[in-house]
């Protein structure tokens, strides 16, 4: 399976970025002025997103991080350092458990882990996939003008189980980053998104047993459970018990996507945690 792969050429030390789930690897894009100035940055499209091949094995985590531990073992660097956001945060965690050779250390920003697994049907996220995989399969969406798609995706309803309330996406997310996911969900093949909405995400796939292979230092970007975040106090507070070299960073009222909502304050946590 072929992988799409952008390069961005700085100095010797060399970081590997990884995106969510429905994203690309323009996703990284704010971070990008300030990391290349000290690393040269690599860049993955995930299988069955953005320009890499469709993955005929599925869509699972598994399946994920097979592919991505494929890749890195043709890779050429010797050592690497690791930068994960969400799906790619637990992609992260099994290439530093089943690579520990080849990796210096690790960047996690908020792992959904269960809150896309077995939880999901407790959280807003149920209603937000369910509707972004309809979206995917709709052709009035495949078909529709850029401002027609950003219309469709602003009037998703996220709905709280637990309390009933509702809420508009539009009214959550600004009308640029709108029109970014709109084209990232069209690059984005017909399937990926099955296997979360059915809660089978990561079957197969024991982020405890995979935390605990990892011993190289860990840096951990936890988002705010209130405003978003999907990585729970009680997973962060396993994740750090069970990694042998680990530094969690709680970021007070910023949702899931922080490389977004707090560019500067994600590059100067890469900064110190890779410099130490």
């Amino acid at each position: 399976m072929k992988l799409h792969v952008e390069r961005r050429p700085g100095t010797e030390r060399e970081l590997v970025m990884i995106h969510g789930v429905t994203r690309r690897w323009q996703t990284f894009s704010p971070l990008l002025p300030g990391l290349v100035q000290r690393y040269s940055v690599v860049m993955v499209d995930l299988p069955g997103h953005g320009a890499s091949e469709v993955n005929t094995s599925g869509y699972l985590v598994r399946n994920f991080a097979e592919a991505m531990l494929q890749w890195l073992d043709q890779h050429p660097t010797e050592r690497v350092s690791l930068y994960g956001h969400s799906l790619g945060a637990m992609v992260t965690m099994e290439l530093a458990a089943r690579r520990p050779e080849r990796i210096a250390s690790v960047i996690l920003e908020d792992p959904p882990f269960h809150t896309m697994g077995k939880r999901i049907s407790n959280t807003v996220w149920q209603s937000y996939f369910s509707q972004v995989n309809h979206l995917r399969n709709d052709d009035r969406f495949l078909d529709g003008t850029r401002k027609e798609q950003v219309a469709m995706l602003s009037d998703i309803v996220l709905v709280d189980p637990k309390t009933g309330a509702t809420q508009r996406l539009g009214d959550q997310r600004d009308r640029a980053s709108l029109r970014f996911m709109a084209e990232c969900v069209l690059q984005m093949r017909s399937d990926v998104l099955q296997p979360v909405v059915e809660g089978r995400w990561l079957e197969e796939w024991d982020w405890e047993e995979v935390a605990a292979g990892i011993t190289m230092p860990a840096c951990i970007l936890q988002a705010d459970e209130r405003t978003g975040g999907m990585l729970t106090q009680e997973d962060c507070r396993k994740l750090v018990m069970h990694m042998s070299d680990a530094v969690p960073v709680f970021f007070e009222k910023s949702g899931h996507n922080l490389h977004w909502l707090r560019t500067q304050d994600v590059l100067n946590c890469v900064y110190t945690f890779l410099d130490s």
